[in-house]
């Protein structure tokens, strides 16, 4: 291997370590239950519809690394769709370094902080395929998976 392949797979590892800080929690169980984020504007104040009612948004996989919704408070809606506050998101990846993470890197299993600190997170890194015709380069997931990344943390 020579130094430029060291380099990038010394990159690659940093990005998954720190990647697997991200609080998928919220991702996962939002898809089980009715969490979301309010979204706001530039000054970081809740964006209002022409009900007076806070916006939403269902968080996506991208939110919880991207450092556009950092700080951002994630919510519960009850089943009136009251809002009751979880957490924050706290990612620290730009919007185009979360979106290309997730274009080679699939989230398999998150066990998020136990009462010991203890947390764990499994990625799957896709196969890099080929276009024939355009040479464009893009990552599936169809065939299985290269590697299994399992990143312990405490």
């Amino acid at each position: 291997m020579n130094n430029k392949e060291q380099i990038k797979k010394l990159k690659d590892n940093a990005e998954l370590a720190w990647a697997a800080y991200g609080y998928f929690h919220y991702f996962l169980e939002q898809q089980k239950k009715s969490y979301a984020v309010w979204l706001q504007d530039e000054s970081g104040k809740n964006r209002i519809d022409e009900n007076k009612k806070a916006i939403t948004k269902s968080i996506d996989l991208n939110d919880v690394l991207d450092i556009e919704y950092k700080g951002v408070e994630v919510i519960k809606l009850d089943i009136f769709g009251n809002p009751e506050k979880i957490g924050k998101l706290g990612g620290n990846f730009s919007p185009l370094q979360a979106k290309q993470f997730f274009e080679i890197y699939d989230l398999l299993k998150h066990c998020p902080n136990t009462d010991s600190g203890f947390s764990a997170t499994l990625f799957g890194e896709k196969r890099k395929q080929i276009n024939s015709k355009t040479k464009e380069k893009s990552y599936t997931s169809e065939y299985g998976y290269i590697n299994y990344i399992l990143i312990l943390m405490r």
